[in-house]
C-alpha cells in the first residue's frame, strides 16, 4: 500500500509477484468508505485500486489508466456533486465503465444515475459479495442493478403512460425551445441551471415544461425521461440540446 498525502489519495497494490487484472478508481462518501471497497476489490478482484477524493478524480484519469470508476452519489460537500461528477466523467470518458454508489435509492435518483453515465448503481448497505458482482458485471460491459434499484426502475416504467406519437404536423408538436427545454430537464438539470444555459428567466423554463408535458402526456421528470428515450427515434434529438439556441424565445 502507498499513500500521497500531497494528491489525497490511497494506492492499493496487490503484492509484486501478482499481476492486477485492472485499475479502479474509487471516490467514496468518505475515506474510511472509499478504502474499505478497495480493500474488497483487491482481496477479491486481484486489482489495484485509486482512493481518491471527488475533486480529484477527474485529474487522476488523466495521469492514469483506470480500467473502472466507482462514484459514491454523496460524495463531495453538497447534494448531487456525485452524480454531476459521474456525468464529467462521462463525458470526457464515454467508454469508462462507471458504478455508482447510492445509499437509499429512488426513482428520480436512479434514473439521474444512469442518465449520467452509469453501467451500475449498488446500494452500499448490500454486501460485499453483491457489490463485487456489480463491478465484475459493469467491467465485462453488462448493466448492474441490485433487488432495490431494479424496483425503482420498474415503478418507473409502470408508472409511464402509454408513450403516444407526436408527428410534425400534430398540434401536439413541440416547438423547437419546449424541445431543448425538456431535453436539458431529462437530463437532471434544475430549472434554473436550464435557465442559465438556455438563456432564460426561470419562470419562462417552468411554462415551457408545463406546456410540453401537457403536450407529451406525462406529469413528471421520470416520465418525461422514459418518454424521449422510446422517441428518440421519432424527434432525432441533438446529444446536447442546452448548448443550441434557437426561435421560440
Amino acid at each position: 500500500m502507498q499513500t500521497n498525502a500531497m494528491r489525497n489519495e490511497k494506492v492499493l497494490k496487490l503484492p509484486r509477484n501478482e499481476v492486477a487484472a485492472f485499475r479502479v478508481a474509487v471516490v467514496g462518501r468518505d475515506s474510511l468508505t472509499g478504502g474499505l471497497l478497495a480493500d474488497a476489490l483487491v482481496h477479491n478482484l486481484k486489482c489495484d485500486t485509486i482512493v481518491t477524493r471527488h475533486s480529484e478524480l477527474l485529474r487522476e484519469l488523466g495521469t492514469n489508466t483506470i480500467d473502472l470508476v466507482i462514484i459514491s452519489a454523496e460524495a463531495g460537500p453538497s447534494s448531487g456533486v456525485g452524480i454531476e461528477l459521474a456525468n464529467s466523467v462521462f463525458v470526457a470518458y464515454p467508454k469508462l465503465p462507471i458504478v455508482i454508489l447510492m445509499n437509499d435509492p429512488a426513482n428520480d435518483s436512479v434514473l439521474q444515475a444512469f442518465r449520467a453515465g452509469a453501467r451500475g448503481v449498488f446500494n452500499p448497505q448490500d454486501s460485499i459479495s453483491d457489490f463485487i458482482d456489480c463491478v465484475e458485471h459493469v467491467k465485462k460491459g453488462s448493466i448492474w442493478a441490485g433487488r432495490e434499484v431494479t424496483d425503482c426502475l420498474l415503478q418507473a416504467i409502470r408508472s409511464m403512460p402509454a408513450p403516444i406519437t407526436v408527428n410534425k404536423g400534430d398540434s401536439a408538436c413541440l416547438t423547437a425551445r419546449e424541445l431543448q427545454v425538456v431535453q436539458c430537464a431529462a437530463k437532471g438539470r434544475s430549472n434554473k441551471e436550464i435557465a442559465s444555459e438556455l438563456h432564460l428567466s426561470e419562470h419562462t423554463v417552468k411554462n415551457y415544461l408545463f406546456k410540453a408535458f401537457e403536450k407529451l402526456g406525462v406529469s413528471s421528470r421520470v416520465e418525461l425521461l422514459f418518454y424521449l428515450t422510446v422517441q428518440r427515434a421519432t424527434y432525432r434529438l441533438a446529444d446536447d440540446p442546452c448548448s443550441m439556441t434557437g426561435p421560440g424565445d
